[in-house]
Protein backbone atom coordinates (compact mmCIF):
# COMPACT_ATOMS: atom_id res chain seq x y z
CA UNK A 1 0.00 0.00 0.00
CA UNK A 2 1.33 3.24 -1.35
CA UNK A 3 1.56 6.05 1.00
CA UNK A 4 0.18 9.34 -0.30
CA UNK A 5 1.59 12.19 0.94
CA UNK A 6 -0.97 15.78 1.23
CA UNK A 7 -0.51 19.00 0.76
CA UNK A 8 -0.35 19.82 4.06
CA UNK A 9 2.59 17.30 4.44
CA UNK A 10 4.52 18.31 2.00
CA UNK A 11 3.72 22.22 3.21
CA UNK A 12 5.00 20.92 6.80
CA UNK A 13 8.40 19.32 5.45
CA UNK A 14 8.95 22.62 3.47
CA UNK A 15 9.02 24.42 7.01
CA UNK A 16 10.60 21.63 8.70
CA UNK A 17 13.04 21.98 6.19
CA UNK A 18 13.21 25.76 6.47
CA UNK A 19 14.42 25.77 10.06
CA UNK A 20 16.56 22.78 9.68
CA UNK A 21 18.52 25.24 8.07
CA UNK A 22 17.84 28.35 9.44
CA UNK A 23 16.19 29.77 6.79
CA UNK A 24 12.72 30.59 8.72
CA UNK A 25 14.99 33.01 10.59
CA UNK A 26 16.58 34.57 7.68
CA UNK A 27 13.86 34.84 4.72
CA UNK A 28 11.73 37.97 4.45
CA UNK A 29 8.71 38.80 2.51
CA UNK A 30 11.81 40.46 -0.06
CA UNK A 31 13.85 37.63 -0.05
CA UNK A 32 11.05 34.83 -0.94
CA UNK A 33 9.63 36.63 -3.70
CA UNK A 34 12.75 37.41 -5.30
CA UNK A 35 13.10 33.72 -4.80
CA UNK A 36 10.29 32.83 -6.69
CA UNK A 37 11.43 35.42 -9.51
CA UNK A 38 14.93 33.27 -9.86
CA UNK A 39 13.52 30.29 -9.84
CA UNK A 40 11.01 31.37 -12.78
CA UNK A 41 14.00 32.33 -14.63
CA UNK A 42 15.53 29.30 -14.23
CA UNK A 43 11.96 27.05 -14.81
CA UNK A 44 11.63 29.37 -17.87
CA UNK A 45 15.47 28.40 -19.36
CA UNK A 46 15.13 25.36 -18.78
CA UNK A 47 12.07 24.63 -20.71
CA UNK A 48 12.95 26.62 -22.76
CA UNK A 49 16.76 25.19 -23.88
CA UNK A 50 16.00 21.71 -22.73
CA UNK A 51 12.42 20.89 -23.12
CA UNK A 52 12.98 17.00 -23.26
CA UNK A 53 15.06 17.10 -19.58
CA UNK A 54 11.69 17.05 -17.81
CA UNK A 55 13.33 15.66 -14.84
CA UNK A 56 15.19 19.50 -14.70
CA UNK A 57 11.71 21.12 -15.59
CA UNK A 58 10.14 19.35 -12.51
CA UNK A 59 12.65 20.39 -10.30
CA UNK A 60 12.68 24.33 -10.83
CA UNK A 61 8.82 23.57 -10.82
CA UNK A 62 9.48 22.16 -7.07
CA UNK A 63 11.69 25.68 -6.35
CA UNK A 64 8.53 27.64 -7.71
CA UNK A 65 5.99 26.45 -5.66
CA UNK A 66 8.51 25.64 -2.04
CA UNK A 67 9.35 29.65 -2.27
CA UNK A 68 5.29 30.39 -2.99
CA UNK A 69 4.43 28.26 -0.58
CA UNK A 70 6.94 29.99 2.18
CA UNK A 71 5.45 33.11 1.26
CA UNK A 72 1.97 31.95 2.04
CA UNK A 73 3.65 30.40 5.08
CA UNK A 74 5.16 33.29 6.64
CA UNK A 75 2.27 36.04 6.10
CA UNK A 76 0.12 33.61 8.47
CA UNK A 77 -2.42 32.09 5.40
CA UNK A 78 -3.19 29.10 4.02
CA UNK A 79 -1.99 28.96 0.33
CA UNK A 80 -4.74 26.85 -0.21
CA UNK A 81 -7.01 29.39 0.21
CA UNK A 82 -4.78 32.49 -1.44
CA UNK A 83 -5.33 29.78 -4.38
CA UNK A 84 -8.96 29.42 -4.15
CA UNK A 85 -9.47 32.80 -4.06
CA UNK A 86 -7.63 33.85 -6.83
CA UNK A 87 -9.52 30.89 -8.92
CA UNK A 88 -12.81 32.78 -8.14
CA UNK A 89 -11.00 35.97 -8.94
CA UNK A 90 -10.41 34.60 -12.39
CA UNK A 91 -13.27 33.36 -13.20
CA UNK A 92 -15.01 36.63 -12.61
CA UNK A 93 -12.82 38.65 -14.74
CA UNK A 94 -13.16 35.90 -17.54
CA UNK A 95 -16.30 34.70 -16.78
CA UNK A 96 -16.73 31.25 -15.08
CA UNK A 97 -17.73 28.13 -17.72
Amino acid sequence: MALVMTMEDIARKIERMRAEFGWDKSDTTLILAKSVFVEAGELLEAASKNPGEKQEILDEVADVLMYAISLCTDAGEDYRQVIEQKIEKVKIKYGSK
